[in-house]
Order: structure tokens, then C-alpha cells, then sequence
């Protein structure tokens, strides 16, 4: 079963990494590296964030296992009054701590984007409000996929992010030269919109319409004692985030684009394969922990840990091989090519270890164990501002070393509490 669906979800994955191609390209080529470039990547740190702190509610990880409770008989019961009262209480949480930040942004934007200039701290305060609906919108559709996923139907799980791509590629196309980079946000908001409505589809058949408007906050307080560790884990990563983009922008015009392209590099091979993975054994996980086949859930996890790990390893090889022709490939001739490469070779020193890390947080998650991963997560956190700040006068390489400090020490911590638990 996992083997099955997880090569379903990398073919799915190849063809969203294929148009992210197209779209990071069509960036390169018609944005150019360079200040609006920066402006639009930047203007991404505070809605993914609003996305992070509400992570816990929409994500396979938490919600998957949730959902997945048996009665007394040992029968799954019927999940979709919880799934109604996640979806309304996510929906009106998020509206409002949106709208809070749309209001409050011209106080901290300086902090955000320190580098930026006064023009250009004005730009990314409106586009960024602008697109603080995106994640209400990727929230609502991800609670959707979790639904589908509990019942094993990953095709639309899969078709989904297609729409999203499609959209931000028709707004660098279409929209970038009539709006400029608010025609950017307006493609992505599209994107979403278009997610949102192919994932709808795999509702049909549920009468899912029967329950709603249900709410409970009995089901509220059970997930928030389930992902309140989890909810830190995807706070402390658009944290480490922010700070990453906070720092680049301090290196100089186009650096922090050129950070962002080396590591969309690596992020194709984690969600091309990792993702697919993690994907695929997370119903199966959860239902052999559920059911206290523990030596089966053993034995799943350890092997594709190993598998995830040799992967990443020949996979960091090849492109570190052949570095030269994937960014010519994937960005064209640009100005900002040695930078994209230099950066490149610090996510590729920590992707073996950062595909390990994926497979352990997710069978940890799907034993109801989120304290691990948030405290493997924290530690990471604190090493990687550690090493960048230790290092900020070698300039460029300090970026380099915050993500292979932040890689090894994330590691480390979540292998020894995995171990300590006796899961492995």
C-alpha cells in the first residue's frame, strides 16, 4: 500500500516540480534576480507564518490521526464532524489573526526585511497584505486532503497543487507586466483559488453538507492536546524562516533570491520522493500504532528511513555533479549563477540527512508524539541563529553554514529521542 501511493504522489510530485520549473524560470527570465524579485519571495515570510501557526489544524501529520478513532468495537467511526469543526474553527481563527497582521505590518516591516529600502519596505507592505489570503485559502484546502487521505484517495491530494502552480505561472506571464508585482500575488491568490476547488471535488460522495455547519469544541480541545507541540514545531520553522530571509537581505540585492532558488533545487528532490513517502505511510503508521502493531510499524519506519537516506545521498552527488547545467537548465543565464551554485552546495551537504529527518518526524507524529520533533526543532533553531550570527562577517557563507548547523543538530536530536523511545 504505502510502496503503491507513494509512486502515485511522485508522479504527481514530478509534474508540480516540473511546473515549478517553468515557474522559477519564468521568474529568472522575466522578474530577474534582483530587487522585485526579493520584494515578492520576501512578501511570502508573514502569510507562511499565519500558515505555520495554524499548520497543526490543517496538516496530514496531526489531522490524519485525529481522525482516525475507533469506538469501542474497534470500528473507525465517522470522522466528518470533526472535520466540520477543524474547518470552521481554523477558517475563523485564521480570518482573524490575518486581518490583524494586514493592519499591524507597518510596524515590524523593518524587521522583517531590514536590507530593503524605504521604496521597496512599502512595496512588500502591501503586496504582503494582499496575499494574506492565500493561506486561509491553502489552509481550508489542506484539511480537505486530509479527509481524502484518511480514505486512501490520493489523485486530487495530487492534481491539486498542479492548479496552484498554474495559476502563479499565469500571473508572472499575464498579470507581472500589466501590475508589476502585485500581478504576482494576484497569480498566486488565483493559484489558490484553483487548488481549492479541484481538492473540493474529492468531498463528493461524503455528505459532507449533512454535518455542516457542525461544531464542537470538545473536538477543538482534543486536537489542541494532540498538536499544541506540533503548532510549535511549524512556528519555530517560519521563525527560522523569517530569519533566514531577515539575514539574507542583508547580504545584498539578489541575495535572497538566489538563496531561495539554490533550495527550491533540494526541495524538488524532498517533495518528488520524501514528501511522496511520508505521504503514502502516514495512514498506514497511524493505523499500525493504533492497532499496537508496533514491531510492523518498527520495521516500515527503519526501512525507509535507510532508503530516504540513500536516496538523498545519490541524489546530492549527482546534482552537485552536474550544478552547472541544473541552473542554467532551471534559471537561464543569469547574473546571480555562482551565487544560486554556492548556496546550492550547503542544501545539498544536509539533503541526505534532511530526508531522514522528514521520515522520523512523521512516524513520530503518527504515534501521537509531537513533543520530539518540536524539541529536535528548537534545538535546531537555536544552533542555525547561532551559526549564522557567529559567522556574519564572512558574509554569503554564513548563510551556508546556519543551514548545515541547523541540518546536523536537527538530526542528531530527533535520531536520539527517536531511539530513546524505543521506537526504532
Amino acid at each position: 500500500m504505502i510502496f503503491k501511493n507513494s509512486v502515485l504522489l511522485a508522479i504527481f510530485s514530478m509534474l508540480s516540480v516540473l511546473l515549478g520549473i517553468v515557474r522559477d524560470r519564468l521568474l529568472s527570465t522575466h522578474v530577474g534576480v534582483g530587487p522585485i524579485l526579493d520584494i515578492y519571495n520576501a512578501s511570502f515570510r508573514l502569510p507562511d507564518f499565519l500558515y505555520a501557526m495554524s499548520l497543526a489544524f490543517v496538516t496530514a501529520g496531526t489531522v490524519v490521526p485525529f481522525l482516525t478513532v475507533e469506538n469501542k468495537a474497534g470500528d473507525v467511526i465517522d470522522s466528518r464532524h470533526r472535520l466540520s469543526s477543524i474547518s470552521l474553527f481554523f477558517a475563523g481563527v485564521a480570518s482573524l489573526v490575518g486581518l490583524l497582521i494586514a493592519i499591524t505590518i507597518p510596524l515590524y516591516a523593518h524587521i522583517i526585511v531590514p536590507g530593503f529600502t524605504s521604496e521597496q519596505t512599502i512595496i512588500f507592505i502591501s503586496v504582503t497584505r494582499l496575499l494574506m489570503i492565500q493561506p486561509i485559502l491553502l489552509g481550508i484546502t489542506s484539511l480537505i486532503s486530509c479527509f481524502a487521505q484518511m480514505r486512501n484517495h490520493f489523485v486530487l491530494y495530487g492534481i491539486a497543487p498542479l492548479g496552484y502552480s498554474l495559476g502563479i505561472i499565469g500571473g508572472i506571464i499575464y498579470l507581472y507586466p500589466i501590475y508589476g508585482v502585485h500581478g504576482l500575488i494576484y497569480g498566486v491568490i488565483i493559484g489558490a483559488f484553483i487548488s481549492l476547488f479541484i481538492q473540493l471535488y474529492s468531498l463528493r460522495g461524503t455528505k459532507m453538507l449533512e454535518v455542516l455547519p457542525y461544531f464542537s469544541f470538545k473536538h477543538i480541545k482534543e486536537l489542541f492536546r494532540l498538536s499544541f507541540p506540533r503548532t510549535g514545531v511549524n512556528i519555530l520553522t517560519q521563525l527560522r524562516n523569517i530569519f533566514f530571509t531577515a539575514f539574507a537581505t542583508t547580504l545584498g540585492p539578489g541575495a535572497l533570491s538566489s538563496y531561495l532558488f539554490a533550495q527550491r533545487i533540494t526541495d524538488a528532490v524532498t517533495q518528488i520522493i520524501q514528501q511522496s513517502i511520508t505521504t503514502a505511510s502516514l495512514p498506514v503508521l497511524s493505523k499500525e500504532f493504533v492497532e499496537n502493531r508496533i514491531s510492523e510499524y518498527r520495521r516500515v519506519v527503519k526501512q525507509y528511513i535507510i532508503i530516504l537516506g540513500a536516496i538523498g545521498f545519490f541524489a546530492s552527488i549527482t546534482i552537485y555533479s552536474l550544478r552547472d547545467l541544473f541552473i542554467t537548465i532551471l534559471y537561464g543565464n543569469t547574473p546571480a549563477h555562482d551565487l544560486i551554485a554556492f548556496f546550492l552546495v550547503g542544501f545539498l551537504i544536509a539533503l541526505p540527512l534532511q530526508m531522514m529527518i522528514g521520515y522520523y518526524s512523521i512516524s513520530l507524529y503518527s504515534a501521537k508524539d509531537t513533543k520530539s520533533v518540536f524539541y529536535s526543532n528548537f534545538i535546531s533553531t537555536v544552533v542555525a541563529v547561532f551559526a549564522c550570527y557567529s559567522t556574519q562577517q564572512m558574509g554569503n557563507v554564513s548563510l551556508v553554514y546556519g543551514v548545515i548547523a541547523m541540518t546536523v543538530s536537527n538530526f542528531v536530536v530527533i535520531s536520539l529521542l527517536y531511539t530513546k523511545k524505543r521506537l526504532l
